[in-house]
């Protein structure tokens, strides 16, 4: 299915086009339905002059009834409404009435900013859905999970002539050239075509464009932009384009420099989409605060003018690095306000296996060196969902993030993780030693856990009793020994049994609690040895029993299977297996160094390289192999020396992954296991969190494959 993307047009910006539309199909709604239907509302009524609806629930839909049109670029939708409600609203369209959501699809959709207030507002939005053999219905969604009452006169899809392609050279200067803009926030000025930011999936498009690819590798962008508060010298942005060849958008992100006015050359070749005919340009700003770009001229080149690329204002890493493209949704979901906005209610999806997902809890202001700044700066589009308006040491280059320990982030994550299935949390959890030689529980990222989870008031509080996920979301930790966490303190083992296995949600395997160990090689130096080693976990679950439990069931993430016996590890799990099944180093330049990129084919070496793995483990450690699986993983924006990077990992990659996990665990008779990694790495490219670059699809492919009950 083709990946399409919209952009707002509103009134009083830059033109559409200077001639009226051709009227495709038109409703005038405040003459009845006129077959349109809704779902999750009260009944559709004529009051006023206009139908009426109120919201009653979520999944709030209005929708049309079945026409056919053979999409063109340049068609509009257009919805004339009232609304009580203040939020972002969702077109959605189908080429089939086939499939689970009856052809409509995610990947399909236009959001459209509704301003609440009695003034009547047009609202037009350009699918771009170019590409699709046909269209056979549309609907409009108002703003998920909020109540609200809605007025629409009328809706119409138009069409606008678009006129004859032309090539890629635009003086902005001299007018808008047919760019259309987002929101009607855009104006033209005497030295170029002024447009703000509204939302974060605002974009500057281009008129249908003649443009070679092959012989013009490069954009010359002019570009200019004023200082913003909260903005770390420049504005983060995305060149994009679409071409005959295929309807997905591809991008580059670019920086652009505020306070003053600055040519960019941006390589688009580099991209694998960039060949035949471009017959469209986008520009994007991915900052998560409002911005106002100016750009003065646009042009295709073969190469830039000798010189031209030593520059101050080109020198920057992501326009002069070849980085690999990512897999992005068209058009990025709503972001999510913690400080104004809960969660609905759940409704949560069972599943016959336990699904665990890795939870990687750092996101806390102490995290400086790869935290929230370094992916506001080197990822901008990698943003998650949540944001907190009222956390200001959680903004970084003017993107709003949420800190990790907030319960309201947690409550948001454990709603999210229920109605997809995910029914055990994996917490990383990083004991330390204070110089006296007793256990350091204070490490910044267990603020979470400890916080956010369990409800205690600081970390290292005494043990609360239970929880408000006790009934709700099963958890374990993984005691990540890893420096400078690998040293032993004494009182750990009590700590971990009062603080966590004592909780009524501790998970349990054979009616142990489950204790995940990073590195067992860690484990035995720190202890002096391998007989040690084996004297701490037995002590570990000498306390345990003197509790009353049967013991504790120790995992290690890999390792030598006779090592792990002779210590006494009961079973072994996994947390990524990027490079199990081969990869290519591919070495670029970052600054003054060489560093290297790991690539893999997701399809063609990462799903048999862990079908490998699973098989040599299952051999080796029969039920007790607790099976992992990974998502995705690309390490490039953490500046490393050398880090993984998968391709071709998509979503509907993933889901194939499941299948043959849920399969193999099924024929080998495995315990009905199976991780994920991860839920929140950010710079490493690692995460199902629901996010602005892929939304919730990675989620929704752990539902469909190990859900039991489908909403």
């Amino acid at each position: 299915m083709p990946v399409l993307v919209s952009v707002f047009i509103g009134m009083g910006g830059c033109a559409l086009a200077a001639t009226e539309p051709i009227v495709l199909y038109e409703w005038t709604l405040n003459e009845g339905a006129q077959g349109w239907g809704g779902a999750n509302t009260t009944p559709l009524r004529v009051e006023n002059g206009a139908l009426v609806f109120s919201a009653t629930g979520k999944d709030v839909i209005l929708q049309s009834p079945l026409f056919e049109l053979t999409p063109e670029v340049g068609d509009v939708l257009e919805i004339r409404i009232r609304s009580t409600t203040e939020g972002t609203a969702e077109w959605f369209w189908r080429p089939t009435t086939e499939g689970q959501y009856e052809g409509f699809s995610p990947d399909m959709r236009s959001p459209v900013r509704l301003r609440a207030g009695d003034e009547w507002q047009v609202l037009r939005t350009q699918p771009l859905w170019q590409g699709l053999p046909k269209i056979v219905g549309v609907r409009f969604d108002p703003p998920e999970g909020l109540p609200g009452t809605y007025a629409v006169d009328s809706i119409r899809i138009l069409r606008f002539a678009r006129g004859e392609p032309v090539g890629a050279d635009f003086d902005f200067a001299t007018g808008d050239h047919g760019w259309v803009s987002p929101a009607g926030e855009c104006s033209t000025t005497d030295d170029g075509l002024r447009f703000s930011l509204l939302d974060s999936n605002a974009r500057l498009v281009s008129q249908a464009l003649k443009l070679d690819a092959a012989a013009n590798p490069w954009i010359e962008l002019d570009l200019s932009a004023p200082r913003v508060e909260g903005l770390r010298e420049y504005v983060p942005a995305e060149l994009a384009f679409i071409a005959d060849a295929s309807p997905d958008v591809q991008g580059l992100p670019i920086r652009v420099a505020t306070e003053r006015r600055s040519r960019y050359f941006v390589r688009m070749a580099q991209l694998p989409g960039w060949a035949g005919n471009i017959n469209t340009l986008l520009l994007r700003v991915t900052a998560g605060t409002p911005v106002e770009l100016t750009l003065h001229a646009l042009r295709a080149i073969a190469r830039p003018e000798e010189g031209a690329l030593a520059g101050p204002a080109t020198g920057f890493e992501f326009q002069t690095q070849p980085w690999h493209s990512e897999y992005r949704l068209p058009v990025a979901p709503t972001r999510i306000d913690v400080a104004t906005q809960a969660p609905p209610e759940t409704r949560p999806v069972s599943s016959r296996y336990t699904v665990a997902m890795w939870y990687f809890a750092a996101w806390e202001p102490e995290y400086t060196w790869d935290g929230w700044q370094q992916v506001a700066e080197r990822s901008p589009w990698r943003m998650p969902l949540l944001y907190d308006s009222a956390d200001a040491q959680m903004r970084s280059n003017g993107i709003q993030f949420y800190r990790a320990s907030n319960p309201r982030v947690i409550d948001w994550h454990v709603h999210w993780m229920r109605e997809h299935a995910i029914n055990l949390m994996l917490w990383d959890w990083y004991p330390r030693r204070k110089d006296d030689g007793s256990f350091d529980p204070s490490f910044f990222a267990n603020r979470a856990l400890e916080i956010g989870f369990l409800g205690k008031a600081a970390v290292g509080d005494p043990p609360v009793a239970t929880n408000r996920f006790a009934d709700t979301m099963p958890f374990a930790v993984m005691w990540t020994n890893h420096a400078p966490h690998n040293q032993l303190g004494r009182g750990l083992a009590d700590y971990i049994l009062e603080q966590f296995f004592s909780q009524p949600n501790y998970y349990r395997l054979d009616g142990k609690p489950l204790l995940v160990l990073w590195s067992v090689h860690e484990l035995v130096a720190q202890a002096g040895g391998e007989e040690q080693a084996k004297a701490v976990l037995d002590n570990l679950r000498a306390k345990a029993q003197a509790k009353g439990m049967p013991g504790v069931y120790v995992a290690a993430i890999g390792g030598e299977a006779d090592l792990l016996r002779r210590v006494g590890i009961d079973g072994v799990t996994g947390y990524h297996y990027s490079g199990s099944g081969g990869n290519r180093a591919e070495s670029r330049r970052l600054g003054d160094r060489t560093v290297q990129d790991l690539v893999e084919d997701y399809p063609s070496q990462t799903i048999p390289g862990h079908m490998r793995i699973w098989t040599e483990l299952a051999d080796a450690f029969g039920k007790d192999y607790l099976l992992a699986t990974t998502p995705m993983q690309n390490w490039e924006p953490t500046f490393r020396g050398a880090g993984p990077v998968m391709q071709q990992n998509t979503p509907d990659a993933y889901r194939e992954m499941l299948r043959r996990a849920k399969a193999f665990i099924d024929e080998r008779g495995l315990r009905p296991f199976v991780n994920i990694e991860a839920w929140n790495e950010w710079l490493e490219g690692s995460y199902a969190e629901p996010s602005t670059q892929w939304g919730y699809e990675y989620l929704e492919a752990v539902k469909d494959v190990l859900g039991e009950t489908i909403r």
